[in-house]
């Protein structure tokens, strides 16, 4: 049974790549509100708007950040569902259909996740669990005989593609503002799990993830995602401000950054500055 009707899907977007197009491609038949967060190709945005599922385009005047460009799209969403997915994920009408089975078939979930799985739709998927809770049953990729085979209760997903349970998320917030890019996703699913609201990872569900192909692929942007990735998990943790460690991987990263300079190693050099940037950063918030 077609259910697009009931859902409306929103794509984040920054500095994206072409992966966009087939993004929507693949699900034409769902109505989406796009956030153009900045940087992208107008070629690209051009041919985004030419798609007639397009329904709501925003450009803001600054970069929102993901949590914060969703809230605000999410604000305009009036179906039953709403789908998060990012433009590096490949997926079909049929796989985002059961999904939406998974939220009938258990009623209280908020979430409904598919399996992940690689272009040769060979299932690639394990569980992880949100950071403070116990992970005996966090399984490696490369150990099949504990990949997931069944609906499963999960208590950590990633944002790059979610279905949402409108009815829930309506009752409480989406994700805090307090995260620009990255970690957004674990303090969602924390706030889930403290309210004791499911997440369901549904096994007849697939889509391909593309890591980080959702964006192009520079310096500047590398960057941005080293700095982050950091940044967010000390807002995540709390991590005290006068906190020691801080000085000390402060200046480790800082003798790195002009070690792997020096060696012309430009990449990890740039890696260390980013994160070295992220202290300063949380210092001065």
């Amino acid at each position: 049974m077609c259910v697009s009707k009931d859902i409306t899907g929103i794509i984040v977007l920054y500095d994206t790549t072409v992966e966009v197009i087939d993004c929507l491609q693949r699900l034409k038949n769902i109505n989406f509100i796009i956030v153009n967060n900045g940087r992208c190709d107008k070629k690209i945005i051009n041919k985004i708007l030419k798609f007639g599922n397009i329904i709501k385009y925003f450009k803001p005047k600054k970069n929102l950040g993901f949590g914060r460009a969703n809230n605000f799209a999410f604000k305009y969403v009036d179906t039953k569902y709403t789908l998060l997915i990012n433009a590096d994920i490949k997926t079909s009408l049929e796989d985002i259909n059961n999904l939406v089975d998974s939220l009938n078939k258990y009623p209280k979930t908020g979430i409904a996740v598919p399996m992940l799985v690689n272009n040769e739709n060979i299932n690639i998927d394990y569980l992880e669990c949100l950071p403070e809770i116990n992970s005996n049953y966090k399984y490696s990729h490369n150990d099949k005989k504990k990949l997931i085979s069944g609906d499963t209760s999960i208590s950590f997903c990633w944002a790059a593609i979610m279905l949402l349970n409108n009815e829930v998320f309506k009752k409480i917030d989406l994700f805090d503002k307090k995260y620009f890019l990255f970690w957004e996703d674990y303090d969602l699913c924390r706030k889930l799990y403290k309210k004791k609201i499911p997440i369901i990872k549904t096994y007849n569900a697939r889509a391909q993830h593309l890591k980080h192909k959702s964006v192009k692929d520079n310096y500047r942007n590398y960057f941005i995602i080293q700095m982050y990735h950091v940044l967010s998990s000390y807002i995540y943790f709390n991590v005290s401000k006068n906190d020691n460690i801080l000085l000390k991987r402060f200046f480790i990263y800082l003798f790195r950054s002009i070690s792997y300079l020096f060696i012309l190693n430009i990449k990890k050099s740039l890696k260390n500055l980013a994160r070295l940037t992220a202290i300063i950063k949380y210092k001065f918030l």
